[in-house]
């Protein structure tokens, strides 16, 4: 074989590879292409991330308190006799909780009335003697010294009977302490005795919890005292609704910060429209201290995920999605304090079936 047939051979072999590797890239563009025309689309509807005045916000937690709230005690002594309550049952003011065996009372009182009626009687005689005995000093029968004597035991009479008649009352008043009654409106929050227990002047009975009306109490640090003031806004969440926002208003500041936790008690009054909150609930709260620009997202843009907030971008006309950290919120508007910036493109109200990555329309 000559030199010349060898490179013409060798020729041929490299414009065929060349042709064969031109070939393969074609093809690959091609299913490129058709893969890219054959990715679906979406159509979303978008809106830029824009700055605007956000309330400031302090960090703070507390606990949901009932507007009113008691651990009712028996102040009386017995065995009981019957229990009228369960936990969760609603009551009215008045209402019978609990009855106790007050016989021993009830004799102690009865007691107590006859030697009531019996000083009555005995101040009864006295003032007879008096009114004789008046009558024979100006008669000149009885001398000044026996007439005073008999005066005397005049003047203290009425204090026995007043004396009697309290003690009667203070008996008749542990006979009707037996009857065990709801002190307000309210609901059970929790029984504390059962039939045939015995139970003392401050044994609990049960822990009753007004309806409707909220408290808010909270700590507040020694250094963010300046921020707290009455008629201050706050927003808080609890673990049970933790995709709701509930708020609330400052009313009540305590006098004096406490040495052992250098931190002050505060209380705020609390809208709970449809009765979601419970007393007792742990609430995060974020308590209004000014205002300062921020990027904001409408509300609906938000979708919770895993306990995390996410939004939708989009980027170079593709979905990019995002964990976000959000701030307070003022009407429809939710501040962004993390994860997108003013001008940026969102999906205002993202589909369950969005996801990263998909093109946009």
């Amino acid at each position: 074989m000559s030199y010349f047939t060898t490179v013409s051979r060798a020729r041929s072999l490299l414009l065929l590879a060349l042709a064969a590797s031109t070939a393969g890239c074609a093809t690959k563009a091609s299913a490129s292409d058709a893969t890219e025309a054959a990715a679906p689309r979406v159509r979303v509807e978008t809106a830029q991330v824009r700055e605007a005045p956000m309330p400031r916000s302090l960090a703070l937690t507390g606990t949901l308190r009932g507007d009113r709230e008691t651990d009712l005690a028996a102040n009386a002594i017995g065995r009981v006799l019957e229990t009228f309550v369960e936990r969760g049952a609603e009551v009215k003011k008045g209402d019978l909780l609990a009855r106790l065996d007050v016989r021993a009372a009830a004799l102690t009182a009865a007691e107590a009335q006859a030697n009531a009626a019996l000083t009555r009687a005995q101040e009864e005689t006295a003032r007879r003697e008096c009114d004789r005995y008046r009558a024979l000093l100006e008669s000149g029968a009885i001398s000044r010294a026996e007439h005073d004597r008999i005066a005397d035991q005049c003047r203290s009479a009425p204090l026995s009977v007043a004396a009697a008649a309290a003690r009667a009352r203070a008996a008749s008043q542990s006979v009707g302490d037996g009857q065990i009654r709801a002190p307000f409106d309210g609901v059970v929050a929790e029984r504390f005795v059962d039939v045939g227990e015995y139970v003392r002047h401050d044994s609990r009975v049960v822990a009753l919890v007004s309806k409707g009306a909220l408290r808010l109490e909270f700590t507040v640090p020694e250094a963010s005292l300046a921020a707290v003031k009455p008629g201050g806004a706050l927003t808080f969440t609890v673990p049970a609704y933790p995709e709701r926002s509930f708020t609330g208003t400052v009313r009540w500041i305590g006098a004096a910060v406490r040495e052992t936790t250098r931190d002050l008690v505060a209380e705020a009054e609390v809208q709970d429209p449809d009765g979601a909150l419970r007393p007792g609930m742990f609430a995060s709260i974020a308590l209004a201290t000014g205002e300062v620009p921020s990027p904001v997202v409408p509300r609906s843009a938000i979708v919770p995920r895993a306990g995390r907030a996410h939004l939708f971008t989009v980027v170079d006309r593709r979905i990019e999605e995002r964990v976000v950290q959000t701030g307070v919120e003022k009407g429809d508007a939710v501040a962004v304090l993390r994860g997108v910036r003013a001008g940026e493109t969102i999906v205002i109200q993202p589909s369950e079936e969005l996801q990263n990555g998909q093109a946009v329309e």
